[in-house]
């Protein structure tokens, strides 16, 4: 029997996770090369293809505000502006633990453990989030602040992921914890949440400091997960954010495949799914884009998560994508 979500404010959430279609690294993104028009663009299209699109999970990059801290607060506000332009909410997600090649950026498992210090905490970390969260706090376009996207990537130098329990002694506990407390000082309108992988044990690990629980629930086939262990996961997730009293969403899914239909294939399992239960979703990815799995094979290497993009270079839409418009 499907359990299903006793909370449903974000039921309804249907979105993508977006990186633009120019550059592969944050301080790209936000940075060197920030492209306004470009995004402005990219959006209308995904609004094109998808009419039923009301959220955008956005990456932002604290490697870029370390060298352009004027800059990045001044671009997220023009890009947060757009919300009212497309009727768009956005998750925006402040740091990113996630590694793959090319590398996008983020959290390191050394970062991590220098953290500790306590000026390079006031230093490197508060400024960022005083001028992000601090500035935003009560921008209407703001659904959700992701602490972090799959934080617990980035303790493979001290556990294996598969390993991974409840442990709230870990360093990356102890970081977003204090990021939790300080963006708690700005009274945000918006609530917060962290982008776990597919596992229980890391919901678990980061509820105290999630107002809304949020999971990455992948078919991924390519490493032997079936179908029913998707929805296994799910139902136990659901259960989990009952049992606690909160609201669930999947912030990434989508497993990735060069074929085409065979990911729409993989994109049915999953969001009917999340659907069945009340969970809603940001789909991993809008728009051809150089970062990592985004791409097809012809741009740059790729991992076995495959190409996941939903709309092609050109913008045009891939080929049997329009099935996100089914849930």
């Amino acid at each position: 029997m499907v359990t299903t979500l006793d909370d449903t404010r974000y039921a309804d959430v249907r979105g993508f996770n977006y990186q633009p279609g120019h550059a592969g690294h944050g301080v790209e993104i936000w940075g060197t090369d920030f492209n306004l028009n470009l995004m402005r663009k990219e959006l209308w299209i995904g609004k094109q293809h998808f009419p039923g699109m009301n959220t955008i999970r956005l990456w932002l990059s604290h490697d870029a505000y370390l060298r352009y801290p004027d800059r990045v607060p001044e671009r997220l506000e023009q890009v947060l502006d757009l919300g009212d332009v497309y009727d768009v909410d956005f998750v925006v997600t402040l740091f990113n633990g996630w590694h793959s090649y090319p590398d996008l950026g983020g959290l390191h498992p050394q970062s991590l453990r220098e953290w500790r210090d306590g000026e390079l905490y006031e230093e490197a970390f508060e400024p960022y989030l005083e001028d992000v969260v601090g500035e935003f706090a009560d921008h209407d376009s703001v659904l959700l602040w992701d602490l972090c996207n799959e934080p617990t990537l980035s303790l493979q130098a001290q556990a294996a992921v598969s390993d991974l329990e409840a442990d709230r002694s870990l360093v990356i506990y102890e970081f977003l914890e204090r990021v939790y407390d300080q963006i708690q000082g700005y009274d945000p309108v918006a609530p917060t949440t962290v982008g776990t992988i597919h596992s229980l044990a890391a919901l678990e690990l980061f509820e105290p400091v999630a107002d809304v629980l949020s999971t990455h629930p992948y078919y991924t086939w390519t490493r032997g997960r079936t179908p029913d262990e998707v929805r296994a996961f799910l139902d136990d997730a659901v259960a989990y954010a009952n049992n606690v009293g909160k609201p669930l969403l999947g912030t990434e899914t989508g497993w990735g495949a060069q074929d085409d239909e065979k990911r729409a294939e993989t994109l049915r399992v999953e969001l009917e799914a999340l659907a069945e239960r009340d969970v809603g979703f940001t789909a991993h990815l809008l728009h051809h884009t150089p970062v990592a799995d985004g791409h097809r094979a012809e741009c740059g290497p790729m991992f076995d998560a495959g190409y996941m993009a939903f709309v092609e270079p050109d913008g045009s839409l891939r080929a049997h994508h329009g099935v996100f418009n089914e849930f």
